[in-house]
């Protein structure tokens, strides 16, 4: 398989917002056309927060069929829905406030039981479901980066695990137990977009760019591409201060 990542340094993080806003339409507006259905994989944080809220904005949330697009998640911090840190709740208070999305396509990863185990294997059977057995092949799936290079809740030195879902136990960052999506489950992905903001990810961003996508000791985020093998990373001016060189490289 032959991977890369594509490179796209925008102004702000308002630009960043737009720049996504306008892919997810595309691609949305594609896989409804295509297959009937868009299922999208949504990311927490504050960087897809300024996203979420301009698509209930026009003229994005009347470019898609919203009746026909399936909510997912990457990954979750194991609290109570209400909870601040909880990613359901930064959904609906953004994205969910402004676009009326049927109930039952908005598939929450579970954090109610005791066990995380047992959520994790009510969402792997949630996924089972929507793909009827075939490859977990999203839409689109929305990730960030942390300072550290983490994706989802794959932080430096995770072990993947061959299920699609699984619990994560003494997260590096706090909360300390969280459910994700496996590496191999966001590799079935169609597409996966990357937006990443802030100069305090610009050098861990420099040293991702020139790591081997298939390298079990590279960066959780660098290993991450769709089933062809690619990513498209947005980056603000201020993460992408640092890869002039990679830029240099890509040109030549």
């Amino acid at each position: 398989m032959n991977t890369s990542r594509q490179l796209h340094i925008l102004g702000s993080a308002d630009d960043l917002a737009r720049e996504a806003a306008a892919r997810i339409i595309n691609l949305g507006t594609q896989a409804i056309t295509e297959r009937g259905r868009f299922s999208l994989v949504l990311s927490g944080g504050s960087t897809p927060r300024r996203l979420y809220q301009l698509l209930t904005q026009p003229p994005y949330r009347q470019s898609l069929d919203w009746s026909k697009v399936h909510l997912f998640f990457a990954d979750e911090r194991y609290v109570p829905f209400d909870d601040p840190d909880s990613t359901v709740r930064l959904v609906r208070e953004t994205l969910l406030a402004g676009i009326p999305l049927p109930a039952e396509q908005f598939h929450t990863m579970p954090t109610q039981d005791p066990d995380p185990e047992v959520s994790a294997l009510a969402y792997e059977k949630t996924l089972e479901l929507f793909f009827q057995g075939k490859p977990y092949d999203f839409d689109l799936v929305l990730l960030g980066m942390g300072p550290d290079g983490h994706t989802a809740s794959l932080f430096p030195g995770f072990k993947d695990s061959p299920l699609s879902v699984f619990a994560v136990q003494h997260s590096p960052k706090p909360p300390p137990t969280r459910l994700t999506l496996s590496l191999d489950t966001l590799r079935q992905a169609r597409s996966i977009l990357f937006m990443v903001t802030g100069a305090d990810k610009a050098l861990i961003l420099k040293d991702l760019f020139h790591q081997d996508m298939q390298s079990p000791s590279a960066l959780p985020a660098a290993r991450v591409h769709d089933r062809e093998g690619q990513s498209v990373w947005l980056v603000d001016r201020e993460a992408g201060s640092q890869i002039h060189d990679f830029i240099a490289e890509e040109a030549s």
